[in-house]
């Protein structure tokens, strides 16, 4: 038996250093300090989520790739043990808080409103001031009316009872609790995301729509989505000197072939449908034509024929009424003449050249060039049709980000709580005045003042001084009335 309590003694006495280690300040200063450790090397190295497709292993060694990517570090924010150092400072935070917090709350909740003259005395902060022909009452009275008159009121109940007593600011008492209660929620909004939430990437020409999300954090499955996404149109706004001033996409989101949400969307100004955000990120010319606007011209049985053809690429367009069709099959925004090839320096219609196919019914296909901007050149032609080109608009693809962030509510709310904790533990200090009647060395009624700040002595000391001197004078001020009227009676 004396074996058993001895065991459960040793191992209560453990557990309670071992709890008592784990919420110290040493230990959160320790963890603070891996905390800033890992977030400095995820600012320093580059992150996959941040990263374009090959860019790391354009950046790193294949060893150093091998090596970061064991340890996490492409990835920082996302990885277990980032999380789990999350963990352990809350938990930190919570233990320390816990150990702390009954006497504090015991002031907050159970303030001390009546003093006694000892009590007074012994307060950094005290004055006495002479009653003079004033009852206490009436002493009190007076000084409640000035307390009033400098923004300090007393409490009622107290002087019910013979006392002053004056409170502001109480709340700060708790203001190292809100801290530590807001970075909690902060903590437990970055885990919620790191286990739930996702970062992806969405590329989409006008027209097309999606249901899945490309990661960004490689390697990685794609998602999908339990809606689909589709892009209408997207653009550019420029300037009045032609230099882009915003990239544009408008976007609709399909829930059963029905459209139930829509928005033109901007780098700052994203969609957001069920927790889901869309981004503009980028706007990339495909190099192909969206619509491209040719006129043929053919003599047929000595008669002249002019078309205006719109083709788009893969569809090909009547030609005439004996059953031909022309077809776009390639287009180079932007060629050069390399040698015996052609190459391509842009996805800009700078220089195009357009390569047209033509088929007709029983004598088979024949092949057209046409290098609009190059009048050097005299391309091949054996379809018996000139072609001009008329008009070209090319394709682009929208490059939007997507993000689902499930916790980033708590963490704003744990900013908003962060913010409002500093701000009364830096700007704020808990007040306190008592006053009574009693006696001072001579055996006098005096009206004893006396504070205490939780901190910030020197203002509040000049505060007191001020608070005091209103309150003396108040008193002298009526006395000398009264001895005036006695006078003049």
């Amino acid at each position: 038996m004396h074996k058993t309590e001895y065991y459960m003694t040793n191992c209560h006495s453990g557990l309670d250093k071992f709890l008592q280690f784990f919420g110290s300040l040493r230990f959160g200063l320790w963890l603070l300090g891996l905390l800033s450790t890992a977030m400095i090397l995820g600012t320093f190295i580059l992150q996959r989520p941040m990263a374009q497709e090959g860019q790391i292993e354009q950046i790193y060694a294949p060893q150093v790739v091998s090596l970061l990517n064991a340890l996490g570090l492409f990835d920082v924010f996302h990885t277990w043990w980032f999380i789990l150092l999350l963990g352990f400072l809350g938990a930190n935070i919570t233990l320390a808080s816990i150990e702390r917090f009954p006497q504090v709350w015991r002031l907050y909740a159970r303030p001390h409103f009546l003093a006694d003259a000892a009590f007074i005395r012994a307060l950094p902060f005290q004055r006495e001031i002479p009653l003079g022909p004033h009852t206490p009452q009436k002493a009190l009275g007076l000084a409640t009316i000035q307390l009033v008159r400098s923004g300090c009121p007393p409490r009622r109940e107290t002087l019910l009872k013979g006392a002053l007593y004056v409170e502001k600011h109480r709340l700060v008492r708790l203001a190292p609790y809100i801290v530590h209660s807001s970075l909690l929620i902060i903590f437990a909004g970055a885990m919620i995301d790191s286990k739930r939430g996702y970062k992806g990437f969405v590329s989409l020409r006008a027209g097309t729509s999606t249901d899945v999300i490309e990661p960004l954090t490689t390697p990685g499955a794609n998602r999908r989505l339990d809606f689909s996404l589709r892009c209408d149109a997207t653009g550019m706004d420029a300037y009045s000197d032609g230099s882009p001033r915003q990239y544009w996409s408008q976007l609709a989101v399909l829930e059963n072939g029905r459209v139930v949400a829509q928005k033109r969307i901007y780098v700052n100004d994203p969609l957001t449908y069920k927790g889901v955000r869309f981004f503009q990120a980028s706007y990339t010319p495909s190099g192909m034509p969206r619509k491209l606007v040719m006129e043929g011209s053919w003599t047929e049985n000595g008669v002249e024929h002019r078309q205006v053809l719109t083709l788009v690429p893969g569809q090909p367009v009547p030609l005439g009424d004996q059953g031909a069709a022309v077809a776009l099959i390639d287009f180079l925004p932007d060629f050069v003449l390399q040698g015996n090839e052609i190459s391509n320096r842009s996805m800009e219609p700078r220089n195009p050249a357009i390569h047209l196919q033509v088929e007709r019914p029983g004598i088979g296909v024949s092949n057209a060039w046409i290098m609009p901007r190059s009048t050097e050149f005299t391309p091949p032609n054996d379809t018996g049709v000139s072609f001009r080109m008329v008009s070209v608009e090319m394709d682009v693809s929208t490059g939007l980000q997507v993000a689902h962030e499930p916790g980033q509510w708590l963490i704003w709310i744990g900013c908003l709580l962060l913010t409002a904790g500093l701000m009364m533990a830096l700007y704020l200090s808990h007040i306190r005045i008592w006053g009574i009647v009693s006696e001072n060395r001579k055996g006098q009624p005096v009206l004893l003042l006396g504070g205490q700040p939780s901190k910030y002595r020197e203002s509040f000391e000049q505060r007191f001084h001020e608070l005091s001197g209103a309150v003396e004078s108040a008193l002298a001020t009526v006395s000398a009335a009264k001895k005036e009227n006695q006078q003049a009676a």
